[in-house]
């Protein structure tokens, strides 16, 4: 499905839908449901700094893999404000976290270690990652595209190996604890599928 507000062409992926109404089905907890908040409180962290900057989205694309929002293609292209655009949506998870935890509701507890996990998780410096993204800008700013690229490439490849690794060790050692495994099974789909994603 795909439509257009304001010059910005709007794509949800059928499988998008199908993922979202199974995991909001399966889970009796509502825990999917705040994650899924938290996700929603992260994409508006990074329109609302790109809309700071006067970027604006060309395309917002709904995927099985996450949420992608292309920027417009600019002359005046800065690698400055590519970085800050990166860490809008974890540093939105973040201050929500601080606000809850200084509120100290306890009813907002699960939301707000949904955001912490959200934030540090997408900080990670792999390459579709928002961590993966800012490092690629922040070293366009010294080096070349290129050699900025194999950089983030070899530091996504060290940072993933040892977490795979773990995740093999934790279903050996705890039979039936899939997490970390199904986590790095996702961040390795994202390098294969998104390979190169430098908007």
């Amino acid at each position: 499905m795909s439509f257009t507000i304001h010059n910005c062409r709007i794509t949800v992926s059928f499988f998008f839908v199908a993922m979202v109404a199974i995991v909001l089905l399966e889970d009796k907890s509502g825990t999917s449901l705040l994650a899924f908040l938290a996700a929603a409180l992260h994409e508006a962290g990074h329109l609302i700094v790109m809309r700071a900057f006067g970027v604006k989205p060309s395309q917002i694309r709904f995927t099985p893999f996450g949420i992608d929002i292309i920027k417009s293609c600019c002359v005046d292209r800065s690698y400055r404000r590519d970085a800050l655009i990166s860490f809008a949506g974890p540093c939105a998870n973040i201050a929500m976290f601080l606000l809850l935890s200084a509120l100290q509701f306890s009813i907002g507890n699960s939301f707000m270690l949904a955001n912490l996990i959200f934030a540090l998780f997408n900080l990670l410096p792999i390459e579709p990652l928002d961590g993966g993204q800012a490092l690629y800008s922040l070293l366009c700013m010294k080096f070349s595209a290129d050699q900025s690229a194999k950089a983030v490439a070899i530091v996504s490849f060290a940072v993933l190996t040892p977490l795979a690794i773990v995740g093999f060790l934790t279903v050996f050692r705890s039979p039936g604890n899939y997490s970390l495994l199904l986590v790095c099974g996702y961040l390795m789909a994202l390098l294969l599928f998104k390979n190169g994603r430098y908007y």
